[in-house]
């Protein structure tokens, strides 16, 4: 027969293996809870965003536009052409809301720069009556392809020409990605449709706050 002193030993463990139990269960309890106010990073290019490199449009006004520009400001950079029927007319229309709400609800604006990838019909002149139509303060800008393939192979932002028969009627099939870049130049964050302009808004000032915060 054992030793009476050993039941006491035996009474005791299960308490101890409670305690450490309970000590996990809150600091599972915390880190729950930290977690819970991260933002949603699933549409960020974190943590390395990539640096904008050289390039070089002409913007609506005719001057050269470089990424220079884009320095000391948050800007939406979107691809597209005058003369797509749905997906662009529809998104320069939600990123004009998104602009309205940030302003309303006392957030920074931020800039939209269109990029056509239409060249030849999209001179300066058809995008500044385009890009005004929308909202006055959103930027447009174009080059040919050889020069606007240095800023599209930066973001992965691929576009064809399709067409008929006919030389003169084309279209294309391009991205429709909003491409978020940072002051200092960084490409932080992609963002895919559906949008619209509340909810895009509230995004675009979520990936703010959570990029300066991180300096």
């Amino acid at each position: 027969m054992p030793p009476a002193a050993s039941e006491p030993a035996r009474r005791r463990a299960p308490c101890a293996s409670a305690s450490v139990l309970a000590a996990a269960l809150i600091l599972l309890g915390a880190l729950a809870g930290r977690l819970a106010h991260l933002p949603d990073l699933s549409d960020l290019w974190w943590p390395e965003p990539p640096q904008l490199e050289p390039f070089a449009l002409t913007d609506e006004t005719g001057r050269e536009f470089t990424e220079r520009a884009l320095l000391g400001a948050w800007t939406v950079l979107f691809f597209g052409y005058t003369h797509c029927p749905d997906v662009c007319p529809t998104t320069l229309v939600t990123l004009a809301k998104a602009r309205k709400v940030a302003i309303a609800t006392g957030a920074p604006a931020f800039d939209v720069l269109f990029v056509s990838v239409d060249a030849a019909r999209d001179t300066p002149e058809v995008l500044a009556r385009y890009v005004r139509h929308f909202d006055a303060a959103i930027h447009g800008a174009s080059a040919p392809m050889a020069a606007l393939h240095l800023l599209t192979r930066q973001l992965g932002a691929d576009f064809a020409r399709l067409g008929s028969g006919d030389p003169a009627e084309y279209w294309f099939d391009h991205s429709a990605s909003l491409f978020v870049v940072a002051p200092d130049l960084r490409v932080v964050a992609e963002l895919v449709p559906p949008f619209d302009g509340t909810t895009l808004a509230a995004r675009l000032n979520t990936i703010r706050r959570f990029i300066e915060a991180r300096g």
